[in-house]
């Protein structure tokens, strides 16, 4: 991001690091029961306020501290789309998935960018939870006309 290239906020959850086929398959999963739950729109719009959002708060935390060091370390894969599906899981009233989910993702997150998985899970459960929101407001306003 110092460097302007802001593009790979979003390409960076394309990329799959380690064991690539349970990563997948998890997310694939999450995936597929949040676009069933809430629809795609929803899903997508948790997953890139997760993946996104999580980074720039990590960056913020790393800049604050003062870790310029850790700032060169390579930051990507799809752990975050994970998180921010659990999240939106979580939200979609699948409670034990997704705190289940998140607490499988915790020993992954023990370095200065390990806070960006418990941060992708919050926003895709806020995401989540201002759909519903918006969809109750939307209803009410329907049901009045």
């Amino acid at each position: 991001m110092a460097d302007g290239e802001l593009w790979r906020l979003l390409t960076s959850a394309l990329v799959v690091e380690g064991f690539a086929a349970p990563q997948i398959v998890l997310t694939a999963a999450a995936a597929l029961a949040v676009i069933r739950l809430r629809g795609p729109l929803v899903w997508w719009a948790a997953v890139i306020a997760g993946h996104v959002g999580s980074a720039l708060l990590a960056y913020a935390i790393i800049g604050i501290a003062g870790a310029d060091s850790a700032a060169d370390d390579p930051d990507f894969g799809i752990s975050c789309v994970l998180g921010a599906s659990l999240g939106a899981l979580f939200a979609c009233g699948w409670r034990v998935v997704g705190a289940v989910g998140f607490l499988l993702l915790l020993p992954f997150s023990i370095d200065w960018y390990g806070p960006e998985h418990p941060f992708s899970f919050v926003l895709g459960a806020l995401v989540v939870g201002a759909a519903d929101r918006l969809r109750g407001r939307r209803h009410a306003v329907e049901g009045t006309a």
